[in-house]
């Protein structure tokens, strides 16, 4: 029997090869041990890629002006149980962190920490809704905030739309809690004024934009701290001191945003306050004849969209739809010193229906007068003027019914953006205003015609395997010759 050598085994050739090889795989494990000890300390926006179509984790221009703007330390509760916290707004609130190292991040469990849930106001809250805090301030963003439901088309073709809001609703909130002086709007009262959407009045809130009401007849002057002043379609006029004031405060840098329509009462003293400003509005109703500018009846406008500071952030489909809505004309006397930009337009097809509904058909159509106005018209004007080191500025919308549930509850159009970007370009604060719109989360289907489906289908099914057929024919010919 061959004795074994244990001690020449240690010190062969395949020992050397194999301890060699041994260690090399040890070195090649600890590289990557540490390759991704490191990888993991890196901020989440460089270790993660956003493959999503509409970019749900990657926060936007707007974000962070917001974020890196922020001193004072932040903490962001995901509000989930154990298990159950949703991973797109992990991922998106991990992109935040690595943006400012004053934001934190954390999970608060409602089961095992009621108490602080309680504290921030978010017992009835939904599982994954976010509670920012900074210092004594907090503000509650509810799941269903932020993921959104649109039934803007239900009624017309059954269907609904899905948007995530994850980003907008965030950084609003952060942006509230750590900003001390905030814009403050005050809605004026007296005059049987309508109230505008709540979809719209809940983008004015997201926008962190105070609101108060305000009576003119108990107040005699406009509020120090009036940073915007709202007039939505009064069904009564304005006394003359009342509209004094108001043009008092917008010639001190003032800004008023003034919904107005067509009430069948007079209201000379509110137009005196656009007549300052160099506008006054139409008699009766526009009316839109060109077939691609209006909605079922010509008194529907689709206008035109004008190029301006309050609509240069819009993009894609923009649709406004301007129901009864009244022309704003600049007038001929207005001051060289006024600036003013029409933000929507009717088309030169368009006049101005005075004797309202007088000449309709039972269509909806409207046979012109001889008393109406040839278009084109602004159906919604912006104005401004420097005053010392301020500038006063007047928004007017000829039309409240583009503002009611009605309109923005049922279809999908600017009408919102226009409200809320007249606010940021009216307010001094604009750093307080954030308007991040919704993404979309509907899927995109490719539809192909039948004929170019047959043709594909051909291509892929005949043509191809007969090319691969046809290609390894010739090489196994060439090969046989040679």
């Amino acid at each position: 029997m061959k004795k074994l050598n244990i001690k020449k085994s240690f010190t062969n050739m395949n020992f050397r090869k194999g301890t060699y090889s041994a260690g090399i795989s040890a070195i090649v494990i600890a590289i990557v041990v540490v390759i991704n000890m490191l990888a993991g300390q890196l901020p989440e926006n460089i270790k993660t890629i956003d493959l999503s179509n509409q970019k749900y984790y990657t926060v936007g221009k707007t974000t962070k002006n917001v974020i890196k703007k922020v001193k004072n330390d932040v903490t962001v509760y995901q509000l989930a149980t154990k298990g159950n916290s949703d991973s797109q707004i992990k991922k998106l609130l991990n992109n935040y962190k690595s943006l400012n190292s004053k934001i934190e991040i954390k999970t608060l469990d409602p089961e095992k920490q009621p108490g602080l849930v309680t504290k921030y106001g978010a017992s009835n809250a939904s599982n994954n809704s976010i509670i920012v805090v900074s210092g004594d301030r907090y503000k509650l963003v509810d799941y269903n905030e932020i993921y959104q439901t649109d039934y803007s088309d239900y009624y017309s073709s059954g269907n609904t739309s899905k948007s995530f809001d994850g980003e907008g609703q965030i950084t609003s909130a952060i942006n509230y809690v750590t900003t001390d002086d905030l814009p403050k709007m005050y809605n004026l009262t007296g005059h049987d004024e309508q109230q505008l959407s709540s979809i719209i009045t809940d983008a004015i809130a997201k926008q962190n934009i105070e609101t108060a009401d305000l009576n003119l007849l108990t107040s005699a002057t406009v509020p120090e701290d009036c940073d915007i002043l709202s007039i939505v379609c009064p069904t009564k006029d304005c006394s003359k001191e009342e509209a004094d004031a108001i043009i008092n405060y917008l010639k001190a840098g003032g800004k008023v945003i003034m919904v107005m329509s067509y009430t069948g009462t007079e209201t000379p003293n509110f137009e005196n306050i656009m007549a300052e400003y160099g506008l006054e509005l139409g008699d009766g109703y526009v009316f839109e004849t060109d077939g691609q500018h209006y909605y079922q009846t010509g008194y529907y406008v689709i206008p035109e969209v004008g190029s301006c500071d309050i609509t240069s952030s819009l993009s894609g489909n923009m649709y406004a739809l301007a129901p009864m809505s009244r022309a704003i004309i600049k007038k001929s006397d207005a001051r060289d010193t006024l600036t003013v930009n029409e933000i929507l337009t009717t088309t030169d097809k368009s006049y101005s229906d005075v004797d309202y509904g007088n000449g309709m058909t039972q269509d909806g159509n409207n046979t012109k007068a001889s008393d109406d106005t040839d278009g084109p018209f602004s159906i919604a004007t912006a104005v401004s003027e420097k005053v010392d080191d301020k500038e006063s500025k007047l928004v007017v919308f000829g039309s409240y019914a583009m503002f009611t549930d009605n309109v923005v509850g049922t279809f999908s159009l600017i009408n919102t953006d226009l409200v809320t970007n007249s606010l940021t370009w009216m307010s001094d604060k604009e750093a307080s205003t954030v308007s991040i719109a919704a993404k979309s989360m509907d899927v995109s289907t490719n539809t192909i015609a039948a004929s170019s489906a047959n043709i594909w289908t051909a291509f892929t099914v005949v043509f191809i395997p007969v090319l691969v057929l046809g290609a390894g024919f010739v090489v196994w010919m060439l090969r046989r010759k040679a």
